[in-house]
């Protein structure tokens, strides 16, 4: 199973053209790394991460109720005006790396 793992790349160029709003969603002692889940927030714009204590790949089975809070008010809110922005602050570098 780890092999499947191994062909899912964060640094897909499709990944960038994402328009929907995306909830990165992870367990702490996921198979699937923390650094990978991260990969895959920076590389989706505008995403939002999330990671649920104490669960693992199995997140919502051992945290039904955490997950569905997480999820549900992923779906009925837009995301907030942070007051100390850093990734939101920058401007989306260009597709093709300023290179055009």
């Amino acid at each position: 199973m780890p092999e499947l793992f191994d062909q899912l790349t964060p640094d897909d160029p499709d990944l960038g053209s994402i328009g929907a709003p995306t909830l990165v969603l992870a367990g702490d002692d996921d198979i699937i790394t923390l650094e990978h889940t991260i990969a895959l927030y920076r590389a989706i714009p505008g995403s939002q991460p999330a990671v649920v204590p104490g669960t693992s790949h199995a997140l919502p089975m051992e945290k039904p109720a955490e997950v569905n809070r997480i999820v549900l008010d992923f779906l009925a809110h837009e995301p907030i005006t942070t007051m100390m922005p850093v990734r939101r602050a920058r401007p989306a570098a260009p597709a093709d790396g300023g290179q055009t």
